[in-house]
């Protein structure tokens, strides 16, 4: 009959003791390594979908308008053909029957957008 080792149970570190004493993750078994892994993607998940979903100008929170093409223009520094000619490309169009008009919110995170690039 095959001899049975007890298994001895390990405290798992949090990853702030971890972070403040490396080491400790020699003495962790491989599943214990594996579970903290799995709770740092999850972690990191959750926080980059909060940092992405997060509206930079939420404390501004003053409501969205519609601006009309002339508005919009000056705002984006092209001309009126060009913003008729590009506006159905464009993500804060919106179409209220036959009349063009242009989100305010929309205008900003497409400018901070561009700028990123």
């Amino acid at each position: 009959m095959a001899r049975v080792l007890p298994i001895t149970p390990v405290a798992v570190p949090s990853l702030d003791e971890l972070a403040a004493d490396p080491e400790r993750v020699t003495a962790l078994p491989r599943g214990a390594i594996q579970t903290l892994l799995h709770r740092c993607v999850a972690a990191q998940t959750i926080l980059l979908g909060a940092l992405t979903a997060a509206d930079p100008d939420k404390s501004n929170s003053k409501p969205d308008s519609l601006l009309d093409v002339a508005t919009a223009a000056g705002r984006l520094g092209v001309s009126r053909d060009w913003l008729y000619h590009h506006a159905r490309l464009l993500p804060f169009t919106v179409r209220q029957g036959r009349l063009l008009r242009f989100s305010s919110h929309g205008i900003d995170r497409y400018i901070r957008m561009r700028q990123r690039v």
